[in-house]
């Protein structure tokens, strides 16, 4: 795989319908196998997200950064800090699973646009992480990556039902990792989605359920107190496995 020494992102424009949503492009060019979409914690695409991206692009993958609070804060880049989570959180309370579908379609329509024939992951951490949840039922998507997505089992206010609850319209491979000390997604949760993997794809061919010993919520994130350098680096491979 070609490795890139020098993958600078920038900002573009995906519309969703009317709205622009200002999300970060990191493009690895024409030889590129994979494109991902990389949907930001409650913190936006921060500076984080976006080092992120241009490290994922320097395995040859194009990556779209995509902000989840394209209505109520377009341009959010928060640290993590308790002010700015509390913040964050504000924005993610007012966020709709229909605007979720909506904003995620159009990115697909994006890149689809750019590169027609790439295979295509999506990538969630935290809050987009349960989005990259919604967002796996969606046609066209060959793997999605749910990094300590919380809530996912539980119905959400503006439907009704739960993300989880989706799972049968989820075509590619759909991998939910988070680990054993992430108090966001309690051991009952983790329970019911090895169950509901367990139950739709019994040989575990398509759906995957890994469980970090100790680790925390955000631990891929090196900005993050929660950071893990272990757990980290097991997420990066399990993404490699994928896009090699």
């Amino acid at each position: 795989m070609c490795i890139r020494d020098r993958m600078k992102g920038q900002w573009t424009k995906v519309y969703s319908g009317d709205l622009p949503l200002r999300s970060w492009w990191v493009d690895s060019g024409s030889d590129c196998k994979y494109i991902s979409i990389v949907l930001p914690e409650v913190f936006g695409i921060n500076h984080w997200i976006r080092s992120f991206s241009e490290k994922l692009a320097k395995q040859n993958v194009t990556v779209l950064a995509l902000p989840l609070y394209g209505r109520t804060a377009p341009k959010l880049d928060l640290s993590y800090s308790e002010a700015d989570l509390k913040l964050g959180r504000h924005h993610k309370n007012l966020t709709t699973s229909k605007n979720i579908i909506k904003d995620i379609s159009a990115a697909l329509n994006y890149v689809k646009e750019k590169y027609p024939k790439k295979k295509i992951s999506i990538i969630g951490f935290c809050f987009g992480g349960h989005a990259a949840v919604i967002a796996s039922s969606l046609k066209g998507i060959d793997s999605t990556f749910c990094f300590y997505g919380a809530g996912v089992t539980a119905p959400r206010k503006d439907t009704n039902f739960a993300p989880i609850d989706l799972l049968e319209k989820v075509s590619g491979k759909l991998n939910f990792i988070c680990g054993s000390s992430d108090d966001l997604i309690p051991v009952q949760d983790r329970l019911e989605i090895k169950k509901r993997f367990k139950k739709l794809d019994p040989f575990g061919k398509r759906f995957s359920y890994v469980e970090i010993e100790n680790a925390d919520h955000g631990f891929m994130c090196e900005e993050r107190d929660s950071f893990d350098e272990a757990a980290s680096l097991i997420g990066w491979n399990l993404l490699m496995k994928e896009f090699n």
